[in-house]
């Protein structure tokens, strides 16, 4: 009889460790998600920018140049000044700025100006795209951008109206 009951007791253990290998764990983890595309939202600073085209593209690191993207809305703002030639005066300062409305559909980036420091209002379209969580490139697309009263895009020699044209620009995450 002692045999029987350690030969039950121990089927018992047998069976109750065979249910708990085989029984799902529960855990506090849930599954992973799928990795996130990191947001272009946040305060961006210029790193740099591709300018020209051709033979004359090269890249450059311009005067300060930041955006601002929120939910809905951005503000962007960017410093024209030449710099200073050595002996010469300091230049006049020269700024760019504008604010309103954007639409990201994770290709394009349209920005719908509501408000800008130069007279014509419209829109501007980029391509976009994040290397990593903190750089963002936008690469200007000329023949999609409408701005009432100009013909934009760049000259023959990759110029534009207020000097090189850019072609690329890379930001760096602030924020």
């Amino acid at each position: 009889m002692k045999h029987t009951a350690a030969a039950v007791c121990l089927l018992l253990l047998l069976l109750s460790l065979t249910a708990c290998a085989t029984a799902p764990v529960a855990t506090n983890q849930e599954a992973a998600p799928e990795k996130a595309q990191p947001s272009i939202k946040g305060v961006w600073t210029i790193e740099s920018m591709d300018v020209g085209t051709g033979e004359n593209r090269r890249t450059r690191v311009p005067p300060a140049f930041m955006m601002f993207i929120m939910d809905t809305h951005y503000s962007a703002i960017r410093d024209f000044t030449p710099e200073a030639q050595p002996g010469a005066p300091a230049p006049a300062r020269s700024f760019m700025a504008d604010a309103g409305t954007y639409e990201f559909d994770g290709t394009d980036l349209v920005v719908r100006h509501k408000v800008a420091a130069f007279p014509v209002l419209g829109s501007m379209t980029f391509g976009c795209r994040m290397e990593g969580p903190d750089t963002l490139i936008l690469t200007p697309q000329y023949d999609k951008m409408v701005m009432p009263g100009m013909n934009l895009g760049p000259s023959a020699d990759g110029k534009m109206g207020y000097g090189d044209m850019a072609v690329l620009y890379r930001f760096k995450r602030l924020e």
